[in-house]
C-alpha cells in the first residue's frame, strides 16, 4: 500500500528499485506537500532540471506557497543547473556534500542513490516513520544552518571571490593543520600576534616556528612577530632574525589580557576578527 494521507497513522517504510517508479512515488508525494519540501542533493541537481516532470512539479508546489530548500555542493560544472533551481528553491552551499534525501513536510522521507545519468534513480527507501523523519529533518537542519547562501559560492566560482566567512575549530589538530595551511598560502606578508611568551613556546614546540624558517628560506615574503619576549623566548627569536632578513620580531611592552595567538596571511585569513585593529596599533 503506497503511503498517502489515508494511512498517515500508519508507519511504513518501503524500499523501491527502478528509475521509473522512483520517480512515480517521488511525483506521488510531491502532490502531498502542504507547506515545505527540503532537499539534500548531492548528485541530482542536473536530474531536477533536466527531467520536465520533476521540475514542472517544483514550479507547481511554488505557486502554492510550499517552502522549496536545497542543500548540495555548488561546482563548476552544476553551477548552471544550480542557478536554474533557485528560480524556485532556496538553495545554500555546503562543501563534501554526500547525500540524496527529501523531506516532505516533516512527515515523509526519500533517501536515494544515483547510479548513471540515463537511468539515475536505482534504488530508494521511503518511510513515514517518525523517529526515521526526525533523524533526517535533524540532519538537514545542521546542514543548512552550516551551508552558505549559494550565491555566495556562485559568485566565487564566477568572479574569483571568495565571501566572508568565520569558522570555529575547536580541535587542537586542526587548528594546528590550518595554522599550518595559512603559513603555506602566504605569498606577500605573515604577522604573527603570541598574547604571551608561553603561547609563543606553545608554537615553537610543536615545530610551527621551524616551519616559518622554512618558509622565510623559500619565499620572498615579510614575517613580522609580535609577543611578549622573556629570557626563553629571547634566544629562539634572535636566531630567527639573525638567519633571516625577512623576519621581522618587535617585543609588546608588556602581556596582553588573552591567550588568543593571532596568524593573518596576507591580510585575508585569520583566526581573529579584529586582526586589522591590532595590526594598526602595533605598527
Amino acid at each position: 500500500m503506497p503511503l498517502n494521507e489515508t494511512d498517515s497513522s500508519l508507519e511504513k517504510t518501503e524500499v523501491l528499485y527502478g528509475n521509473d517508479n522512483i520517480q512515480r512515488r517521488v511525483l506521488e508525494a510531491f502532490s502531498r506537500i502542504k507547506e515545505e519540501l527540503d532537499g539534500v542533493d548531492h548528485d541530482e541537481v542536473a536530474m531536477k532540471v533536466k527531467y520536465d516532470a520533476i521540475w514542472n512539479f517544483h514550479l507547481q508546489l511554488k505557486r502554492k506557497g510550499v517552502r522549496l530548500r536545497v542543500v548540495t555542493e555548488v561546482t563548476p560544472d552544476n553551477i548552471s543547473y544550480v542557478k536554474k533551481i533557485m528560480e524556485h528553491s532556496e538553495v545554500r552551499h555546503l562543501t563534501g556534500v554526500r547525500s540524496n534525501f527529501g523531506i516532505v513536510d516533516r512527515k515523509e522521507c526519500l533517501l536515494h542513490s544515483i547510479s548513471h545519468e540515463d537511468e539515475p534513480l536505482s534504488h530508494a527507501i521511503i518511510t513515514n516513520s517518525k523517529a526515521l523523519v526526525e533523524a533526517q529533518q535533524y540532519l538537514f537542519e545542521t546542514l543548512w544552518n552550516k551551508a552558505v547562501p549559494a550565491e555566495e559560492m556562485i559568485r566565487e566560482i564566477e568572479e574569483g571571490m571568495k565571501p566572508p566567512f568565520i569558522e570555529t575549530l575547536r580541535d587542537p589538530h586542526e587548528i594546528q593543520k590550518l595554522s599550518h595551511d595559512l603559513v603555506n598560502s602566504a605569498k606577500e606578508e605573515l604577522f604573527l600576534l603570541f598574547s604571551t611568551a608561553n603561547s609563543f613556546r606553545h608554537q615553537e614546540g610543536t615545530e610551527f616556528i621551524q616551519r616559518l624558517g622554512d618558509v622565510a628560506s623559500q619565499k620572498d615574503i615579510k614575517i613580522r612577530i609580535r609577543t611578549h619576549i622573556d629570557n626563553e623566548t629571547r634566544g629562539i627569536l634572535d636566531e630567527l632574525v639573525k638567519s633571516h632578513t625577512n623576519v621581522d620580531v618587535r617585543p609588546l611592552p608588556q602581556t596582553l589580557q588573552t591567550r588568543l595567538t593571532t596568524l593573518i596571511a596576507d591580510r585575508k585569513y585569520s583566526a581573529h576578527n579584529r586582526l586589522q585593529e591590532i595590526v594598526n596599533k602595533l605598527k
